[in-house]
């Protein structure tokens, strides 16, 4: 059988979301150059840096919506020309206003990326193989801090900040070039795919309804799409003190040199990246052995959650480096476990809005990364010291394991959706429709 599917999310898909992360990236490495050379003060620098995640924030939903009624296609070329476009003019201005327009417009633009990416698999991938597709994408995106920070430093050291603006936006304006070429919002419309192949996953695909008008819209009465997006929450909280505040910890409460830190803070991306992984492979081989979509992502989740909040808490009072990073690695790559199982649900959820469905759960996730780096400079602020703010935002992502029992992911939220699970939540053999269940069977 072809794998042209396989082909699509690493080749396509995937290197999307990798230079999106670099493009990123890029302002926060060069913002203490940009600083100085164009003499802005540190609040002018700071609504630069954040704007970009306000916009990202605001856009989410309607890119969502844009992907599943315009398709992947459309929508991910049209956002890519224009985030990459926002990088090459980003050094051509010298003024405030100039920068913070630009990372504006660069955050709105970007904002379509993953929900495009998340429409796509669902639509390329049979539901047995998303777990395995959705880690391929994960590991697109965190790939980018691992290759990000370095290769940034080290165009501006050799070339300018600018060229890193200039190199990173060329790179996005070929790859989507090569992903009109490449990519099409439909197996069957796809002129190399094999029949075989595309058969495979259109019998692979779960039943969803037609969309009618404003009826996602319902899912805001819904106590799971609420519950969903609170989970998601509770685990961007651990990972948002790898994303922002790792490198401070390891230099101010570990005492590691600007050297070491250099080495050591990229450990736990690696990890994650590797979790991604072994989390898709785990989570399809699951519901091969039990037939059930509940129990091949549920206890996944439950115990990614409790791993990754206990090994934070843990590594916050270890004593030894070697044990601190044992533990920040582990925790890191349980967060990466419950990420295969989040957005391989978004699809189970959300079946024919799954793009709006992720789109809401990445408004969760972009809040929590600014109240997790927020909840943890506020508690070291007042206790002075790193092991009570760890210990706090630990303790909240615990919650997220509980939230899990409500999360019922082989129930759509779609209202009227056939489901393929008995009540139990096991798949029927012959894949026979069972009629579908809502919230109201469950709250």
């Amino acid at each position: 059988m072809n794998h042209l599917r396989w082909k699509i999310v690493a080749f396509l898909v995937a290197p999307m979301t990798f230079v999106m992360t670099l493009d990123r990236a890029a302002m926060a490495v060069a913002a203490p150059t940009i600083q100085s050379e164009l003499g802005l003060s540190i609040v002018q620098m700071s609504m630069i840096l954040t704007v970009y995640f306000w916009t990202y924030s605001i856009g989410q939903v309607p890119a969502g919506r844009a992907a599943e009624r315009f398709g992947s296609r459309k929508v991910l070329f049209g956002t890519s020309v224009l985030w990459s476009l926002m990088m090459i003019v980003t050094p051509i201005g010298k003024s405030f206003a100039w920068l913070f327009g630009c990372r504006l417009l660069l955050g709105g633009a970007q904002s379509a990326d993953w929900s495009s990416g998340i429409v796509a698999l669902k639509r390329w991938f049979p539901h047995s193989e998303r777990a395995k597709g959705n880690a391929i994408l994960l590991a697109g995106l965190y790939l980018g801090p691992i290759v990000s920070a370095p290769l940034t430093a080290w165009i501006m050291l050799r070339f300018g900040w600018h060229a890193a603006f200039y190199g990173f936006g060329a790179l996005g304006l070929v790859l989507g070039a090569i992903w009109w070429l490449g990519y099409r919002d439909t197996p069957q419309a796809h002129p190399l795919i094999t029949k075989a192949e595309a058969d495979h996953i259109a019998a692979g695909q779960l039943p969803e309804n037609p969309q009618v008008k404003g009826e996602f819209l319902k899912c805001l009465k819904l106590p799971r799409f609420w519950v969903f997006g609170v989970q998601y929450f509770l685990l961007v909280l651990i990972q948002s003190f790898y994303t922002t505040w790792l490198p401070t910890y390891l230099m101010r409460a570990r005492g590691l040199s600007l050297k070491a830190v250099g080495v050591y803070a990229s450990l736990p991306w690696v990890a994650v990246f590797v979790a991604v992984f072994v989390a898709g492979v785990l989570c399809d081989r699951l519901l091969r052995i039990t037939g059930s979509i509940y129990w091949a992502r549920t206890p996944v989740a439950i115990a990614g959650f409790i791993a990754s909040a206990l090994a934070l808490i843990a590594a916050s009072r270890a004593q030894t480096i070697v044990a601190v990073m044992a533990l920040l690695c582990i925790s890191f790559g349980a967060v990466g476990f419950v990420q295969v199982v989040v957005w391989s649900t978004t699809q189970d959820l959300g079946r024919a809005y799954t793009g709006v469905m992720s789109g809401w759960t990445n408004v969760w996730g972009a809040l929590s990364n600014v109240a997790g780096p927020m909840t943890v400079a506020f508690a070291v602020k007042i206790t002075h010291s790193w092991e009570s703010g760890m210990v706090v935002i630990g303790t909240a992502a615990a919650g997220g394991a509980l939230l899990w029992l409500f999360v019922h992911p082989e129930r759509p939220l779609q209202v009227g959706t056939p489901t393929t699970t008995t009540p139990a939540g096991s798949v029927l053999p012959a894949q026979r429709e069972a009629p579908g269940k809502t919230d109201a069977d469950l709250f």
